[in-house]
C-alpha cells in the first residue's frame, strides 16, 4: 500500500530491523539480524520491494558565560508543585533485597512452601528498611509498613497479584519513606520473580510524581519532577523535568519508552526563548508536602542556529556541567546560549505518531556566526542488502534528512513492515522485518 505524500508509516522502534525470508527462522531480541536465504546466482537479479512501505513522500564544552549583569535584579517565578499519582510505571529499577530462612516473631500464618521473607532497603539507614513476606504459592505480599517487624498490624501492606506464576506484580502500594529532608510519600509497583529455587529478585516502579502549572512570559506550562527511586544507599532526590503545554497535560507520559516531554532534572534551563537558573527545595509541611520550584530569569550570550528539517517538534541539547537548551517546533533561525551542545534528542511529531533520534553528535553555537543543523524529516525507507557467503542480510533503517536514524519508542508490533524479493518479474520470496 502507498502512503499518500507526506503520510508517516509506523515502524519499528530500533534504528536497524533485520527480517528473515525463512518464515521459521526465530526471533532472539531486540536487535536480531535476519538473513534471506537465497542462492548467490540470484544476487544480480532480485530486486527488493517493500510491501505497504513505498513512500514518495518520504517521511520526510559548556554553557556560556552570563553578560554583566544589569543595575535591575533579575526577575524570577516561584511555582509550588503538588505530589501527583498516575497507573503509568515512570522509572523502574532492580532493589536489592535481603532474604532471611528464619521466620518473623509476628506474621500470619503461611501454609504452603512457596514462601520468601526478607528486608527491602528504602533508605541509607538501617532502619528505613521495610520487612516483606512474599507468599507466591498465593500470589500475596505482605509488608511492614509502619516497621515495627510486625506483620500482623498492616492492613493496607496485604496486596494480591493476578498472577501465582515465577513472576507476579503488585500495584497500588501507598509508602512513607523517610528522608533526611522531610518523609516522602510514594506510590510503587513492585515485581517479583523468582525462576530458581532460593533466588528472588525485585524491581520497584515509580507511580507518583510532583506536579504545578506553570505561567510564564505569558504561555502555560505542566510542570513535574520525578523522583528517583529508593535503592537503600542516596537519598530521594529529583530524577526527570517534565515540561510540556498545559494543554497537552492528559497525554500519557511513557517516560519507560521514551518521551520529548521529560528530561535529567538541571539546574540551568533554556526554553521558551529565555534561560533560567532553577533552584529546586522540598518542604515537607506535614498533610500538604510539595517542592518548590524557583525560576531566575538569566542573561547568557546568545548565538543563532538555522534548522531546517519538517516536522520538528522538539530539539533537546545539553552542554557541560549543567545547561539543558529546549527548542520546541523549531523553524528557520533560533537562538540559543552559545556554547558546545550534546544532541541529545531530535524529536518529530505528526499527528500522535512521533518518532526520534537520540545522541545524535553535537553541535556548536557562537556569537559570531550562525550554527547550522539539518534535522528531521522528510523520513525515508531505507533498506541495506549485504551479500553474507550464500545468503542475504536486510537491514531495515528509517533515515531523516540529515542522514541519521529515526526511531519509533513505540512501533505497531501487528504490522512490522514487509518485504518482497524479485527475480525479474517473478516475486521467489516474501517476508516481515523483525522487531529488534
Amino acid at each position: 500500500m502507498k502512503l499518500a505524500r507526506g503520510n508517516w508509516q509506523v515502524l519499528p522502534w530500533a534504528i536497524m530491523r533485520r527480517a528473515s525470508v525463512v518464515r521459521s527462522a526465530s526471533q532472539l531480541g531486540l536487535i536480531q539480524m535476519g538473513r534471506v536465504a537465497v542462492g548467490r546466482a540470484l544476487i544480480p537479479a532480485i530486486i527488493l520491494g517493500l510491501l505497504g512501505l513505498e513512500i514518495p513522500a518520504r517521511f520526510p564544552a559548556g554553557a556560556a558565560p552570563a553578560e554583566p549583569a544589569t543595575a535591575s535584579a533579575p526577575a524570577s517565578d516561584t511555582v509550588d508543585l503538588n505530589y501527583q499519582e498516575t497507573d503509568e510505571v515512570l522509572v523502574s529499577r532492580s532493589v536489592r533485597i535481603k532474604l532471611q530462612t528464619s521466620p518473623f516473631q509476628k506474621e500470619p500464618a503461611l501454609p504452603g512452601q512457596n514462601v520468601f521473607r526478607g528486608s527491602l532497603p528504602l533508605g541509607p539507614r538501617p532502619e528505613q528498611a521495610m520487612a516483606f513476606i512474599w507468599d507466591k504459592g498465593r500470589g500475596r505480599l505482605l509488608l511492614d509498613l509502619n516497621r515495627n517487624r510486625d506483620l500482623t498490624d498492616d492492613p493496607k501492606g496485604l496486596l494480591a497479584s493476578a498472577s501465582r506464576d515465577d513472576s507476579q506484580t503488585f500495584t497500588n502500594i501507598h509508602l512513607v519513606l523517610p528522608a533526611g529532608t522531610g518523609d516522602r510519600s510514594v506510590r510503587l509497583q513492585m515485581h517479583f520473580n523468582s525462576y530458581q529455587a532460593g533466588s528472588v529478585r525485585a524491581y520497584a516502579g515509580l507511580c507518583s510524581y510532583w506536579e504545578a502549572r506553570l505561567s510564564l512570559n505569558g504561555k502555560e506550562w505542566q510542570l513535574g519532577l520525578v523522583e528517583t527511586v529508593p535503592d537503600g544507599k542516596a537519598p530521594v532526590s529529583p530524577r526527570y523535568l517534565l515540561l510540556r503545554s498545559w494543554g497537552e497535560r492528559q497525554r500519557p507520559f511513557h517516560l519507560t519508552s521514551s518521551s520529548p516531554d521529560f528530561f535529567d532534572y538541571t539546574t540551568n534551563l533554556f526554553f521558551g526563548n529565555r534561560a533560567y537558573a532553577l533552584d529546586c527545595r522540598y518542604e515537607p509541611g506535614g498533610d500538604s508536602p510539595k517542592y518548590k520550584v524557583t525560576f531566575k530569569e538569566q542573561s547568557p550570550r546568545l548565538g543563532e542556529l538555522k534548522v531546517t528539517g519538517a516536522d520538528l517538534h522538539r530539539i533537546i541539547l545539553t552542554a557541560k556541567p549543567a545547561m539543558t537548551v529546549v527548542l520546541d517546533q523549531p523553524a528557520g533561525t533560533v537562538k540559543l546560549p552559545v556554547g558546545s551542545y550534546s544532541l541529545d534528542e531530535i524529536w518529530l511529531r505528526k499527528g500522535e505518531v512521533e518518532a526520534g533520534s537520540f545522541r545524535a553528535g553535537r553541535l556548536s553555537v557562537d556569537a559570531r556566526r550562525p550554527a547550522s543543523l539539518v534535522a528531521g524529516g522528510p523520513l525515508t525507507n531505507s533498506v541495506e542488502v549485504k551479500s553474507q557467503g550464500h545468503n542475504l542480510q536486510l537491514n531495515y533503517k528509517l533515515l531523516g534528512a540529515d542522514g541519521r536514524a529515526y526511531q519509533f519508542p513505540r512501533p505497531d508490533y501487528r504490522h512490522p513492515p514487509e518485504f518482497a524479493v524479485f527475480q525479474g518479474t517473478n516475486r521467489v520470496a516474501t517476508g516481515k522485518f523483525q522487531y529488534g
